[in-house]
């Protein structure tokens, strides 16, 4: 008798534990940890999810001028694990064209780009539409920057702002990973534009190539020379779920001071909101 009702607790044990993971993880928010372990918490949770979307808003402000001087709206989609499609929703937009209306994602897409996650790298497949545009579509991959904040020097603490129900974490970056982190994503686009240069129909002859390739060589001394002499500062905001642990909304503000080709100083400022719907 005594075996049997110790077989039943066991059992329930295991019920609930195994509900638990199948709800989710029954709140996998724990009061206990501290924000870098939440950080790793949450990130784990995204990581087992197999299929989610997520739609976001970029855009560039400079020092010199008011306002935004581009802007980009984008939709991703996570399938099957680790495919990954992020599309343009519209075409980019100059600060003179913008309005006082707030911009909707449509739509239409000027540009889309496949990837793979294959050992912790995310992998580009396919480009389809606007080349200068597909080059820069892997910056806004949120998984690629959720990964990229784990393995960087950072600070990570709780903010106060939260609304209910959920909890934010401001992580900053240190200069020096910030630098080391934009980079990367830098040389990253700047070798994607060369390989779509490469495989263009209308690129044919010796001299056509040559020709492009002392362009780009050109162009990625140029960037080179300017992230040596510039300075970073990379803040993001990510707000969790305190129910499901998951992520709801990632924002970031990326700022670079660097010195134009006039020897004079520069900021521009890379502000980015990304909402998840897993």
């Amino acid at each position: 008798m005594k075996n049997r009702s110790i077989g039943r607790r066991v059992a329930i044990v295991l019920l609930c534990m195994s509900t638990c993971m199948w709800l989710g993880g029954c709140g996998l928010i724990n009061n206990d940890n501290n924000p870098e372990e939440l950080y790793i918490q949450t990130l784990s949770g995204l990581a087992g999810e197999d299929s989610f979307t997520f739609t976001g808003k970029a855009a560039i402000r400079t020092q010199t001028q008011k306002g935004f001087r581009q802007s980009i709206a984008y939709k991703g989609t996570l399938t099957e694990h680790d495919k990954l499609t992020i599309r343009s929703m519209q075409p980019a937009q100059t600060a003179e064209a913008e309005t006082s209306k707030p911009m909707k994602i449509s739509n239409y897409h000027a540009a889309e780009s496949g990837f793979r996650r294959q050992d912790s790298q995310w992998m580009h497949l396919s480009s389809k539409g606007d080349g200068l545009m597909n080059s820069s579509l892997a910056r806004f991959n949120p998984l690629a920057q959720l990964d990229a904040i784990s393995r960087l020097p950072k600070q990570v603490r709780e903010a106060s702002s939260a609304a209910r129900g959920t909890k934010v974490l401001r992580i900053e970056l240190t200069p020096t990973a910030a630098k080391q982190w934009l980079s990367e994503q830098l040389e990253g686009e700047m070798l994607t534009i060369r390989k779509q240069a490469e495989t263009m129909d209308q690129i044919r002859s010796y001299q056509e190539k040559r020709k492009l390739a002392d362009i780009w060589n050109k162009g990625n001394a140029q960037m080179k020379q300017m992230l040596d002499h510039s300075e970073f500062g990379m803040v993001y905001y990510l707000t969790i779920d305190k129910r499901s642990g998951l992520p709801l909304k990632l924002s970031s503000e990326s700022k670079i001071r660097y010195l134009n080709q006039h020897n004079q100083e520069e900021q521009e400022t890379l502000v980015n909101d990304v909402s998840f719907a897993p």
